[in-house]
């Protein structure tokens, strides 16, 4: 059976969130002090708090926080965009920096709870291990908790990835151990959510009838209530898998396809069919919408009329409804002519966010490299987040975008020199812009 291929408006939501003091119109360096000192180290990952209030981000620098030594490694940070504090989220008890975090971190809504990965033993005394943990900050009490709990070998496996709701109850992760549930034996990395209220962690990526996945599944993504888990899959056992047109052979591994689990019901099901009727491929890049309605994912499939095979785009799948769109694209609704990776969708479903390499988003994009963008999905129009002062393109490129819920105010990742005055450091850094 061929999947339907069918264009989606996305229809328009209230918006709720928390403003900032931030400036509109044009970037602000947030990787400073306190004091606004710069950073004395490259910064990237940030991730923006859904009330856009907090920027979470990794660092090598040792001057953003007084008193961190020389030759701790790159740590991760919090921001608080209104009161210009910054705070070191993966410290020890004793406040001192702990060895290097992961590369992938998540922020509460309210950006109290922040959820990264670590190799660290000394973040949580509860952790007798010398392997990758997933661990959560509580910013307000200072205090770390350990989430990838288990009685088993200490170094049996790693835990990774992990996303974390709205409210910082679920946490969903990677992990390739086989103690955290009863009968995991597939001798797989499997996603699973720990529910902190409860106490309880179960693994999610397996079939509606609770069958193990017969591969491995990775990067999860929990949507903001908490219901629902996305999460890429080389598995072809968790969803159904036809055939779609005559002498359409079914993939071979390796092929990574994307499953979506409800909770609630405990069924799951593929995130995308091709127009093959295939499970889409997919390789990072999974979001929800703020409601949870929307499933954001990058593909090189055809998924719409016109959608040509081997260009990487950011699209949208209702879950009510099933009908797909394009969420990067030119004013004129074509494909851009580059790689896209999507970051999100804003609460009013009107905005889409992503990066891309693509050159004809906007008339005057002649740097030659990756830049962020926001993209009125009512209108068409597209804007470019990391422009300098008199709306440029800057020297360098972007990436990384995360925005709020609301869509008005982004965080990027940039090497780029003249995005704001006085950028001397000669470092990545983390800028914020407000687009309405």
């Amino acid at each position: 059976m061929l999947a339907a291929a069918c264009v989606a408006t996305l229809p328009a939501a209230s918006a709720l969130g928390a403003d900032t003091g931030t400036a509109g119109g044009s970037a602000r360096r947030v990787s400073v002090s306190a004091t606004g000192a710069q950073a004395d180290g490259d910064s990237s990952g940030a991730v923006l708090s859904a009330n856009g209030r907090v920027v979470v981000f990794t660092s090598q620098a040792r001057n953003l926080v007084p008193g961190t030594p020389e030759g701790t490694g790159i740590q991760l940070y919090a921001k608080d965009l209104r009161t210009g504090r910054v705070d070191l989220v993966s410290a020890n008890p004793d406040g001192s920096p702990g060895y290097e975090p992961g590369y992938v971190h998540a922020v509460s809504a309210d950006g109290r709870y922040v959820a990264f990965d670590s190799p660290s033993s000394t973040l949580d005394p509860r952790d007798s291990g010398d392997g990758m943990d997933v661990f959560l900050r509580d910013r307000r009490t200072g205090t770390t908790e350990l989430i990838t709990r288990h009685d088993g070998d200490p170094g049996a496996g790693r835990s990774f990835l992990p996303s974390i709701s709205a409210d910082g109850r679920y946490l969903a992760f990677t992990s390739l151990r086989a103690d955290l549930v009863p009968g995991d034996t597939n001798d797989r990395a499997d996603v699973f959510v720990r529910d902190r209220q409860r106490g309880t962690t179960r693994r999610v990526s397996v079939a509606s009838d609770g069958t193990q996945a017969d591969a491995a599944s990775d990067n999860a993504v929990i949507s903001a209530d908490g219901r629902q888990v996305a999460f890429t899959t080389e598995a072809k056992n968790l969803f159904p898998w036809p055939q779609g047109a005559p002498g359409i052979a079914r993939p071979q591994p390796p092929y990574v396809s994307f499953g979506v689990h409800d909770l609630r019901t405990g069924g799951t099901r593929a995130g995308a069919y091709n127009q093959n009727g295939i499970p889409a491929r997919v390789q990072y890049g999974l979001h929800f919408s703020p409601d949870g309605r929307y499933l954001l994912f990058d593909t090189s499939d055809a998924l719409l009329p016109g959608d040509e095979s081997g260009w990487w785009g950011f699209y949208s799948r209702d879950l009510r409804t099933g009908a797909y769109a394009r969420l990067a694209a030119r004013t004129d609704g074509g494909r851009p002519t580059g790689s896209v990776t999507g970051a999100g969708l804003s609460a009013d479903n009107r905005t889409a966010f992503f990066t891309t390499n693509a050159p004809d988003l906007v008339p005057d994009d002649t740097n030659g490299t990756w830049d962020v963008f926001a993209r009125d999905l009512r209108s068409g129009e597209v804007t470019r987040l990391g422009s300098t002062p008199d709306g440029g393109p800057p020297a360098e490129g972007s990436y990384g975008v995360s925005p709020d819920r609301r869509g008005r105010l982004v965080a990027f990742t940039s090497a780029s020199a003249d995005l704001v005055p006085g950028d001397t450091n000669g470092a990545t850094d983390i800028f914020v812009r407000r687009l309405r």
